[in-house]
């Protein structure tokens, strides 16, 4: 089987050209509407003088929208001749899930965030995964992956990068996240999944931070403002644009190190909160309790915390079946 991408960049990455260049992703998508089609996925490079890469990715999930906000607006109004090195931007890297504005893609159902290293002879989905994972990642030094709660859940504007035991890059994720401005910075187990594009990234010694802010399949002044101080502030720190913003105060340096930070859903129903985004709990603390929605008279189903920590992420719709995620946990460092 072939391990060489199907997808042609219209762009050529390899040639150091200074200013600002556009085009597209062209990954093969053979379909009763065209026959010879494909989805076309955006890609910029922003070039200025010597310096490292890095790679700027939102749009992973369609209905994640303050990292398109703000890789659109870089593109258009970034001066290339302020940058000690490049950018590669794809501000809707999951074009089709962007269109849609949903979390996968209505193409094959793929969740890109799921499917990485990807395949180049699988689905639109998997082979874009593949493409990131071969011809991206391997030239870029630093990379940032945009992300927020999308249509199911609400974040904390909080810097996330994956644990890994190598000390020296360890130590740089952190400096990273302490750069990135927000009020949270998590340290991530691999406690969901490993398929991920930060985990792509870190496998290729490339420093790859992720961001969560808002959600709710929507944007906020606020969530907005966090992303851009989010990406200026890892710019500044990469050393590829200078600083152009006032210092901010460290953030709170937290972790995510088991499952027992995820708390789920385990019946059909109207999950009824008790607590709050931001707050602290307690180990046996309610969370909420679920309501029948077949069965007026039925007593309700209370969830509890299994551990202490504070509320970074909770669910939107108010409608839950088993399995569905109400809230989730990061403890001190």
């Amino acid at each position: 089987m072939s391990t060489a991408s199907r997808i042609r960049c219209d762009l050529d990455l390899d040639a150091r050209i200074p200013g600002r260049r556009t085009g597209w992703l062209r990954i093969p998508h053979s379909r009763h509407e065209s026959g010879y089609g494909i989805v076309p996925v955006p890609i910029a490079v922003l070039e200025g003088g010597a310096g490292p890469t890095v790679l700027l990715t939102a749009g992973n999930h369609g209905d994640e929208y303050e990292g398109q906000v703000v890789l659109r607006d870089l593109v258009r109004t970034l001066d290339p001749a302020r940058l000690a090195g490049r950018l590669i931007v794809l501000p809707a890297l999951n074009l089709p899930a962007v269109l849609a504005g949903r979390r996968d893609s209505p193409l094959d159902g793929g969740n890109l965030n799921r499917l990485f290293p990807g395949d180049p002879e699988g689905g639109p989905t998997a082979m874009l995964a593949h493409f990131v994972a071969t011809e991206l990642l391997p030239r870029a030094t630093w990379a940032l992956d945009f992300h927020s709660g999308g249509s199911s859940l609400e974040y904390l504007p909080c810097a996330m990068a994956r644990a890994t035991d190598d000390a020296a890059l360890a130590a740089r994720l952190e400096a990273a996240m302490l750069a990135m401005r927000l009020p949270l910075a998590l340290v991530v187990q691999a406690t969901q999944d490993a398929r991920t594009l930060p985990a792509a990234g870190l496998a290729r010694g490339v420093i790859h931070l992720a961001c969560e802010i808002g959600g709710g399949a929507t944007l906020t002044p606020a969530s907005v403002a966090a992303a851009e101080a989010a990406l200026r502030g890892l710019l500044g720190h990469a050393g590829v644009l200078a600083p152009d913003l006032p210092p901010a105060p460290p953030p709170r340096l937290m972790r995510v190190a088991g499952s027992d930070h995820f708390l789920f859903a385990t019946a059909r129903g109207l999950f009824v909160p008790e607590v709050a985004l931001g707050d602290t709990v307690a180990a046996g603390q309610r969370a909420g309790r679920i309501l029948s929605l077949d069965e007026p008279d039925r007593p309700p189903i209370a969830l509890q915390f299994g551990r202490a920590g504070l509320v970074v992420c909770r669910r939107v719709p108010a409608q839950v079946v088993p399995g569905d995620c109400v809230a989730h946990l990061a403890s001190e460092a």
